[in-house]
Parts: structure tokens; C-alpha cells; sequence
């Protein structure tokens, strides 16, 4: 089989499983156990393709939303201590020092299913004294999958002088030329210059490429230090569920039913009896904005990722190939993973996940740590090194509330779907059906970045999202 929905579900007293999917989440049940101040949340949590080996190793992103019946809105529920899970394969979870979430994972050498009952006791927060003591309380828990992608240096730019028409990185030469790849091995600045050693790039049209002004800052996260990322983009059962889960006014601004043609061009969100549902809720969600994006990023505890977290993703701490792909090759022949004419991407046969393995990672479209449709499904947004608002990123993480028009909270994230600056697009995206493969679309190559601080992100067939959240050395394990 392969994966995923990646979020779900349900209630106080009937155990109420997902949509089917590969990644299946069931809450047990919710109750404030006497004594206690927290709420204690039960849940199964199964998911296929798992995997710990020695490069790195695949987790769930959990958390829970809670509501009351006197109140109607959920609440993000503050995990008070580190999430149990028991069951095959041993499961290890790691505590944020948030407590938005945590992250659960193998405990050791494993590929496969994984199938755990988890525990998870969580602050109150807003939920009324009523409730808790009538025990009419309404608990959701969330499983994102995720990659774990490990910390140390890496490569941006491509060795093939050509590729700075595309505006890729590069060392720069004492002419500002270029003089191969930059090799980031700290999080400390970047200095962007025409001069021997920095980092440096050419912009056709700097709207598009970036303004060419650094430095890049310390606090602007780089890749080097360890991070998770979202092994799918967003999918459209995610997307409907987190719509079903923030309040009914925000949904007017983040909901992408507004226009026409969406139900035709892969979108498959719709309401039914007062709840968004995904007809498809295992296909990516495109038709995701900027502010979109960041929102469910926020609304998760997660945050946006940064291009230069976006190559390390891709292409781990190897040299690069002269025009390379995630997959680690420079072609695309082998390539099975595509959208295909039903709208959905290709996932049987050879392209079935249970058959990846480092040999078949241009089959399956696979990144060096095994992140999926880094290119090729919808272009993946990212925060951008050339633009002041987006070098003023700090990768602060999300809380799980959003704010007025249902917003980002997060002052540090670039914001505005038109022209707002600070972020761009990697990666190419699968547009109409039938339209002929070219350079960038649907595939475009990792150090490409013609559209790589292009501030306009309007809903598009062809655009959706990845978050990401930095691994913290300070987490407590189980």
C-alpha cells in the first residue's frame, strides 16, 4: 500500500476512525481524570512505509484540538508531558519545549507498518469548568508524517555554469561569476556579494530572482542545523480538516471554493452537512496561497521552510550533479511518480512506496532523506534569501492559533498573497492536463530558482505547501 492522510480524528466516546488512508488516527477518548488538571486523549495512530535506519528515519508531528459543548470553537490543546506509545514497533516520542505537539517516532531499525496506542495529557486551555466536570468534551488528535533530516553541511547552487540563467546560487569569483557550488556548513551569516567566496547569484528580473542584498543572518535558518519536514505537501483531506477546526469566519478567507474551475483542476474540497470534506483526500492540495499555507503551518505548530532548507531536503550532504533533481539524478526517464490522468499521482506498480529504497528514488521521485514530490506535484513555497521580509525570518514555529482573517500569528513569517515579498517558489508544479512537460514544469531541478523571491502567491492549480519544524536539542524523549 501506500501512505497517508497524515491528520485525523475523533471523539469523546465512539471510537471514530479517519478517512481511509494509509496514516490512520483514531481518538479513543477525552476525559479530565480526577485529580488532574489535564486532559487525558487516547488514540491509535497506524501508518505504512515507516522506516529508522542509519541516514535517518521517518515520525508523526501529533497534537490535539479540543472544544467544549458550551463552546463552540476548539481550542489547541498544550501538551503537559511526553506522549506514551506503545505497540510494534517500540516507539520513541520527543517533547518540545512548546509543548505544541510532539514528535513520535521508531525506536529503533525498523521498515514497515507502525502501529501504536498513544496517550497524550494536555492543558485545558479556554474549555469551560462545566464541560470538564460534565465530561462533554470534544477532542481531536492530529498526525502530520514527517522526515527527520539530520543535521551538517550541504551544497546550494549546481556545478553547470549554465544553470545561473535560472538564477541558481553560487561561489562567487573575484569577477562575481561563477565559481562553482557554496558549500553552507553553519548557521552562521551569509555574506552576498560579486567577491571571491560569497554567495552570489544573477537576477534577470530581480522581482522574480531577488535583490541581490544580504546578509543572509544568523537567525535566518539555513539547513544545517537538524529539522523535520512534511514527507507530502498538504494534503486535501489535511486542508479540509484544518477548514473544519478554526472558526467559521476565518473560513471565508481560507477556504479555495471561491473561484471557478476548482472542482475541475484537481480540487476536490466541498461542503456537506455544515463540514468541509476531501472527495480525494490523499491528493495534494493545490489551490494553496502564501497565507493559506502559513496558516495551517501556524495552526500545526509547524512553520514555513526556507530555500536553503529546501535544497538540504533534497539533496542531504552529497556533491551535486550538473543539473540535478531530488531524486539525485539529472534525469527524468525512470520517473513514475507523476500526476497522472485521473489527477492523482501515480502510486501503483513500481511507484508503490513499499518498493522505495535508495535504487529506486528517481522511480519514485524520492529525496536523498526520502521526502516526497519535492518536484513535480505543486510548486513548494518557501521563504526567500532575497528579499528583506523574507531574511527577516527567524523560523519561530506556530502555536496552533491564528489571528484576525485567519492568519498567521508569527511577526517573523512573511505574509500577503499579493505581491507581499519575502518568499518564493521551488520545485515546478503540474499544471492542466495535457500540457507538454518544459524545462520548469511540471519538474523543475533543485538549484533552479527562477521564480525563487517571486512575493505573489495567488491560488493556483499548480501551487500548494510543505511545512517544516526545527529539530530541538533541548526535547525530552520516552
Amino acid at each position: 500500500m501506500t501512505r497517508r492522510l497524515g491528520l485525523a480524528l475523533l471523539l469523546v466516546a465512539a471510537p471514530v476512525p479517519a478517512s481511509a488512508t494509509d496514516l490512520r488516527v483514531i481518538t479513543l477518548s477525552a476525559a479530565r481524570r480526577a485529580g488532574s488538571t489535564s486532559v487525558s486523549v487516547s488514540a491509535r495512530v497506524a501508518w505504512s512505509n515507516g522506516w529508522r535506519n542509519a541516514r535517518n528515519h521517518d515520525a508523526v508531528w501529533v497534537f490535539v484540538k479540543l472544544r467544549g459543548r458550551s463552546r463552540p470553537n476548539w481550542t489547541h490543546g498544550r501538551l503537559t508531558g511526553v506522549p506514551t506509545a506503545t505497540g510494534a514497533p517500540s516507539g520513541t516520542c520527543r517533547l518540545p519545549a512548546d509543548r505544541v505537539g510532539a514528535y513520535c517516532e521508531p525506536g529503533a531499525v525498523h521498515r514497515g507498518g507502525i502501529s501504536w496506542e498513544m496517550t497524550l495529557e494536555v492543558e485545558p486551555g479556554s474549555l469551560a469548568e462545566s464541560d470538564l466536570a460534565a465530561g462533554t468534551i470534544e477532542a481531536r488528535v492530529f498526525a502530520i508524517e514527517m522526515v527527520f533530516v539530520p543535521a551538517g553541511p550541504f551544497s546550494v547552487g549546481d556545478p553547470d555554469p549554465r544553470s545561473v540563467e535560472n538564477a541558481a546560487f553560487y561561489r562567487s569569483d573575484a569577477r562575481g561569476e561563477h565559481g562553482g557550488v557554496f558549500r553552507v556548513t553553519s548557521e552562521d551569516a551569509i555574506r552576498i556579494a560579486p567577491e571571491p567566496g560569497a554567495l552570489y547569484y544573477q537576477t534577470p528580473r530581480p522581482e522574480y530572482q531577488g535583490d541581490r542584498q544580504g546578509p543572509v543572518p544568523a537567525e535566518f535558518p539555513k539547513g544545517t542545523r537538524a529539522f523535520y519536514i512534511m514527507k507530502y505537501e498538504i494534503l486535501q483531506g489535511q486542508y479540509a480538516e484544518f477548514l473544519n477546526t478554526i472558526s467559521r469566519e476565518f473560513t471565508w478567507f481560507r477556504s479555495p471554493l471561491g473561484g471557478l474551475g476548482y472542482a475541475d483542476q484537481r480540487g476536490s474540497i466541498h461542503g456537506a452537512d455544515g463540514r468541509y470534506v476531501a472527495g480525494r483526500p490523499n491528493r495534494p492540495a493545490n489551490w494553496v496561497s502564501w497565507d493559506d499555507g502559513t496558516a495551517f503551518a501556524d495552526w500545526a505548530g509547524l512553520r514555513p521552510m526556507t530555500e536553503l532548507e529546501f535544497t538540504k531536503a533534497a539533496r542531504g550532504p552529497v556533491d551535486p550533479l550538473p543539473g540535478d533533481y531530488p531524486w539525485g539524478t539529472n534525469s527524468k526517464d525512470r520517473l513514475l511518480r507523476r500526476v497522472g490522468p485521473d489527477d492523482d499521482l501515480v502510486q501503483t506498480g513500481a511507484a508503490d512506496e513499499t518498493e522505495l529504497r535508495e535504487e529506486t528514488r528517481d522511480i519514485l521521485g524520492a529525496s536523498y532523506y526520502w521526502v516526497m514530490d519535492l518536484a513535480g506535484s505543486v510548486w513548494e513555497k518557501v521563504v526567500s534569501i532575497g528579499h528583506p521580509a523574507g531574511r527577516a525570518f527567524r523560523g519561530t514555529h506556530g502555536d496552533g492559533v491564528l489571528k484576525s482573517y485567519g492568519l498567521a500569528t508569527n511577526e517573523d513569517w512573511p505574509s500577503g498573497d499579493h505581491d507581499g515579498g519575502g518568499y518564493g517558489y521551488r520545485g515546478g508544479g503540474s499544471y492542466e492536463r495535457g500540457r507538454a512537460d518544459s524545462p520548469l514544469n511540471p519538474f523543475s531541478r533543485v538549484s533552479w530558482r527562477p521564480y525563487g523571491a517571486w512575493g505573489g502567491a495567488p491560488r493556483s492549480i499548480a501551487y500548494g505547501f510543505r511545512a517544516v519544524r526545527t529539530a530541538e536539542e533541548g526535547s525530552i524523549s520516552r
